[in-house]
């Protein structure tokens, strides 16, 4: 049995379901592994924590694995399986607010947390949608996501918040709130298309010492995906396995709001989630690097492989119609 050391993008919940289905399900025994987690701080988080924490294995967000190539080149890790194919970040502002577009935001106060995806792409979002990013004062925020809409102001400021729109729906939710009548999005997955969201990575030694196990690993968890798309029932059971003390209604609503926003692209269909389409990540990652001013732009082909995925035809697919998120 392969022990590995995996950092996740936070404690259990709804958009973990296909990793937990896959534990659940045995489907990782079979393959001769076994997991160890830690829970992270965010999915920006994961690949840098990988690196200075020498974990085997991440999930994570894929334009913080860009800015740690960049970086560290020799010690970065690499994209197995680019499960979420769209960017699951958004601005939210109240649902009365002037701020209809990325172009309204010019002159607005936004907050979020530090390592908020949003927050850490802005530039390149706005850069996408004709916005000075300096026009925008960005600060961050600490506190939990409830609150921090709570402290959103449409006229005095702060006018918007970062952050996943399966995140702040649920953090509503749990408080008994409906984020669709409280809120408006400008969802990046809308405006900046060409981002990518979170995916599992492996560390260089896993990739160079443990071929045949990543393998076996990435067909469980793809199966995992399969399942979980197919069972909404069985993918709750197994997000509540391991973390009991969750609400299954609000985890409902995480894991179905993922699956409208960053689990949504017609790529998901097209290619098939786990798999990139080349010219659209190149591009991801042209404008990401040149917005962060990266010391260098990484190759595709250094952030991302293929050859531990199945067969296309085993591929999970997705289709727009579920999960519709306004």
């Amino acid at each position: 049995m392969k022990r590995f050391k995996m950092l996740l993008n936070a404690n259990f919940s709804g958009p973990q379901a296909w990793l937990l289905l896959a534990i659940r399900r045995g489907y990782v025994a079979d393959a001769g592994i076994e997991l160890e987690f830690t829970p992270g701080t965010g999915a920006y988080n994961a690949a840098p924590g990988l690196v200075a924490r020498d974990f085997d294995l991440a999930y994570g967000d894929l334009n913080s694995l860009i800015e740690v190539a960049a970086a560290e080149p020799e010690r970065a890790p690499t994209c197995v399986y680019a499960l979420f194919n769209a960017s699951a970040a958004a601005v939210a502002v109240p649902a009365g607010s002037p701020i209809a577009t990325p172009a309204d935001l010019k002159g607005t106060h936004l907050i979020g947390h530090a390592s908020d995806v949003g927050l850490r792409t802005f530039r390149a979002f706005a850069e996408a949608t004709g916005l000075d990013p300096d026009s925008v004062r960005v600060e961050t925020a600490d506190g939990a996501m409830a609150e921090l809409v709570a402290r959103l102001d449409s006229e005095r400021g702060p006018h918007g918040l970062f952050g996943y729109v399966s995140t702040i729906t649920a953090a509503l939710a749990a408080q008994g709130k409906d984020a669709a009548t409280q809120l408006r999005w400008l969802r990046y997955d809308r405006y900046a298309p060409f981002f990518y969201g979170s995916g599992f990575m492996a560390s260089p030694r896993v990739i160079a010492e443990e071929p045949e196990a990543l393998t076996r690993l990435v067909a469980a968890i793809n199966r995992g995906v399969v399942e979980a798309l197919a069972d909404e029932e069985a993918a709750l059971d197994a997000v509540l396995s391991f973390a009991p003390e969750a609400d299954r209604e609000v985890e409902r609503i995480r894991w179905k709001t993922t699956l409208g926003v960053e689990l949504a692209h017609p790529d998901g269909e097209r290619l098939g989630l786990g798999m990139i389409d080349a010219a659209r990540f190149t591009e991801s990652v042209r404008r990401h690097a040149s917005a962060q001013n990266l010391p260098r732009v990484p190759a595709t082909e250094r952030l991302f492989s293929a050859r531990f995925l199945p067969p296309a035809a085993e591929l999970a697919r997705t289709r727009q119609t579920q999960g519709a998120v306004a």
